[in-house]
C-alpha cells in the first residue's frame, strides 16, 4: 500500500510569504533515523532522490511513501531546520491470522472504472481526476498520469469508448495494447461541471423521462413530418428513428408538423418510432445534455396570451350644433337676403355612434432577454476514475 504526502504539490513560505526554494525534505522511518525510500509514482517505481528539492516556483513534487507511520525534517539550506515532526501517516492494523472465508473477496474493492466523488481537489493514489486530461504509459508524456500502472485504466477507455468520449492523440492503431506501448496518450472522459444521471432506459424498457418516444410519419427527401404526439416535444431536440441521419434535430414545430434539419433517407416513407431529447441519445452512455443557463422565446410562452388591443365602443349622443339666422327683408320692392356668419342661436342635434375604434397596445420590455439559470443547489467537489 502507498501513502501520499500532504506536502506534495505544495509551497512553504517564509516569514514575508515569499516561497522558499532552498527547502528540502527528508523522510525517515517512524521513531528513527533510518532513512525511508519515498518515491514519485503510485506503484513505487521511481524513487526520488535522499533530499527532496522544491521546483523553480517552490513546490514540492509529487511524493509517495509506503503505508505506515513516518518521520519527515524540513529545512532550509540557509534557515536551518524548519520542523522535525514524527508519527506522521496512518499505523498499519494488524492483520487477521486467519481468513474466515477463506478467499479475499475481489467484489469489495474498486475496479478499474470505477468513479468517486470527493469534496476536495486532491491527488488520489490509484485514481487519475476526470479532468479531460490524459493517461498513458511512463514514456508518454500524458498530462493527468504518465505511468505503466495506467494500462488497465487505458485499455478500459480504449475498448469501451468511441474517440469522441475517449480520444487517442494520434489516432487509434490496430489495439488498444499497441496503442499503449508506442507511448500514445488517450483521453479521459470529462466530468468537469457535470452531474451524473442515469441513463433512461439503463437495460430495460425506456423511462421517458430524459426522452419522448413517439410514432413519426416520414416522407422520403423531405424535411417535413407529423407525430403521432407533440406532447414533451421541443424546438433542438435530436431525433433518433429509423431512414433519419444522425445528428438531426427539430427545426421548427407547428402542432403536429415537424421540421427536420436533415431530409428524411431514401425509402423511408411511413411510420417509425422516433426518440426525441436535447440529449445526443440518452440510451448510450457517457452523453452530455443540459445547460446552466437557457433563454426564452417568444415560441416559449403559453399559447394563450392577451391580444395587445384595446377596443373602445362610443354610444350615440347629442351635440349642440349653430343655427344660422333667418333672411332678413328689407329695401323698397321686398327683397330678402342673408347676413353671413351671423349666429340666431343653437339648437340640439342627433348623431348615429361612430363605431368601435380599435387602440394597439405596446408590450414592450426594454432590458429583456436575459438569460435564466437552470441549476439546482450543488456542492462541488471532484469526480476520480479507478487506474
Amino acid at each position: 500500500m502507498t501513502i501520499f504526502w500532504p506536502l506534495s504539490r505544495q509551497q512553504v513560505l517564509d516569514l514575508n510569504g515569499r516561497p522558499r526554494l532552498d527547502v528540502r525534505a527528508r523522510f525517515f522511518e517512524a521513531g528513527s533515523d533510518v532513512p525511508l525510500a519515498v518515491y514519485a509514482d503510485s506503484g513505487r517505481t521511481q524513487p526520488h532522490p535522499a533530499e527532496v528539492a522544491p521546483d523553480a516556483t517552490g513546490r514540492f513534487p509529487r511524493v509517495y511513501l509506503p503505508a505506515g507511520l513516518y518521520k519527515e525534517w524540513v529545512y532550509s539550506l540557509s534557515a536551518g531546520l524548519l520542523w522535525n515532526d514524527d508519527g506522521l501517516g496512518e499505523p498499519i492494523p494488524p492483520t487477521e491470522p486467519t481468513d474466515p472465508e477463506g478467499t479475499d473477496d475481489p467484489t469489495a474493492r474498486a475496479r478499474t472504472g470505477d468513479v468517486k466523488w470527493r469534496l476536495d481537489n486532491s491527488v488520489q493514489p490509484g485514481w487519475v481526476r476526470m479532468n479531460q486530461g490524459t493517461i498513458g504509459n511512463g514514456q508518454s508524456g500524458a498530462s493527468e498520469r504518465g505511468s505503466n500502472d495506467t494500462r488497465n485504466l487505458y485499455l478500459y477507455l480504449w475498448l469501451t469508448f468511441p474517440d469522441s468520449m475517449a480520444p487517442v492523440v494520434g489516432g487509434r492503431g490496430a489495439s488498444a495494447s499497441d496503442d499503449f506501448a508506442a507511448g500514445k496518450v488517450i483521453g479521459i472522459p470529462t466530468m468537469q461541471g457535470l452531474l451524473p444521471g442515469g441513463l433512461d432506459d439503463m437495460g430495460t424498457g425506456p423511462a421517458n423521462r430524459l426522452q419522448t418516444s413517439t410514432g413519426l410519419n416520414l416522407t422520403a427527401g423531405s424535411t417535413n413530418a407529423t407525430a403521432f404526439s407533440s406532447d414533451r416535444l421541443a424546438i433542438g431536440m435530436s431525433v433518433i428513428a429509423a431512414g433519419i441521419s444522425a445528428g438531426t434535430t427539430i427545426a421548427d414545430l407547428n402542432g403536429n408538423v415537424i421540421t427536420l434539419s436533415q431530409p428524411a433517407a431514401a425509402g423511408s416513407t411511413g411510420p417509425v418510432l422516433a426518440r426525441f431529447s436535447f440529449f445526443g441519445d440518452v440510451q448510450t452512455p457517457g452523453q452530455i445534455g443540459g445547460d446552466a443557463l437557457s433563454t426564452l422565446s417568444s415560441r416559449n410562452l403559453p399559447a394563450l396570451l392577451p391580444d395587445g388591443k384595446v377596443t373602445v365602443d362610443y354610444p350615440a349622443h347629442q351635440y349642440v350644433a349653430p343655427d344660422k339666422v333667418q333672411p332678413i327683408a328689407f329695401g323698397d320692392a321686398g327683397a330678402s337676403t342673408s347676413l353671413p356668419d351671423m349666429l340666431r342661436g343653437v339648437k340640439n342635434s342627433d348623431t348615429a355612434p361612430p363605431g368601435a375604434k380599435e387602440f394597439t397596445v405596446s408590450h414592450s420590455n426594454p432590458g429583456g432577454g436575459q438569460s435564466v439559470s437552470n441549476l439546482p443547489p450543488i456542492r462541488l467537489g471532484t469526480f476520480f476514475l479507478k487506474l
